[in-house]
């Protein structure tokens, strides 16, 4: 084969295969003010694509700050999120920029900015969903609050294993006249709804933990002094002494030292 026609193949193939229609801001009969128009990204170079991408997000962005001038202006905080769960996931640009301009197109028409707004502040819990960002990797220490209920939000992804422990020494109680207890509690069996944590090997006083997946489902379960919990979803974890109310709890004090009960979360096995 001829270099010529080698030549004239890449020119035809070339030819053949016309560029990606550009992306730019446009308006329609009807609209009050531009929307942002992604190009057809599926037609696109990888390399052009990745360019288009940013450059849809930046488009977006910008009106969604109010740049724009067109009466488009959603919170910072918001549009803050939304860019930052999609520069970890720039593949779904795509998909949100033409839904983003459906709802541009039904506003600048003359619909209600709210539908938009709704979709916006959604976007980060929906693009997120079923993901864990943040596992228990380290070693958190912190110190148990007694006057307050429950205290201390921690992600937990699931399958975690965390390995929670309070300090034996340190002593409080929960009534004026009560006995000086450390986490593991009184003598007593917490019985009764009133207390956060009323199953078996709950007692009152003691340090109790508490788990909320992400579909919001419960479980609280005693700790006392030590215990490793198990997460079943992704969820928070949070703590607290299992006591009906809190304002007359109160640390021992020797002299000007007075008791804190440390808590540790970290890894477990």
């Amino acid at each position: 084969m001829s270099w010529l026609l080698l030549v004239d193949l890449a020119e035809a193939k070339r030819k053949k295969d016309p560029p990606p229609p550009p992306q730019e801001w446009a308006v329609e009969e009807g609209m009050k003010a531009q929307c942002w128009y992604p190009p057809v990204f599926e037609l696109m170079a990888e390399g052009d694509r990745r360019l288009a991408r940013q450059a849809s997000l930046d488009a977006m962005r910008a009106q969604w700050l109010g740049q724009r001038d067109d009466g488009v202006k959603f919170e910072d905080a918001v549009v803050d999120d939304v860019e930052l769960v999609l520069l970890g996931r720039p593949q779904q640009v795509e998909a949100i920029a033409r839904a983003n301009l459906e709802l541009c197109k039904t506003f600048m028409k003359g619909g209600e900015i709210g539908l938009w707004s709704s979709w916006l502040s959604a976007l980060p819990g929906k693009l997120t969903e079923g993901e864990c960002l943040q596992p228990l990797t380290y070693t958190l220490f912190d110190y148990l609050d007694i006057a307050r209920s429950w205290q201390r939000p921690i992600t937990l992804c699931q399958g975690d294993v965390a390995k929670i422990t309070a300090t034996v020494n340190d002593k409080y109680r929960i009534s004026d006249k009560g006995e000086w207890i450390n986490a593991n509690g009184t003598a007593e069996k917490a019985i009764g709804a009133d207390y956060p944590c009323n199953i078996e090997g709950c007692m009152v006083g003691m340090l109790v933990g508490r788990f909320v997946t992400e579909k919001g489902v419960e479980t609280i379960f005693p700790i006392g002094v030590g215990t490793t919990f198990t997460a079943p979803e992704n969820g928070e974890i949070t703590w607290s002494i299992n006591d009906i109310t809190w304002y007359d709890n109160t640390y021992f004090r020797s002299a000007t030292i007075e008791d804190r009960t440390a808590v540790t979360i970290e890894p477990g096995s």
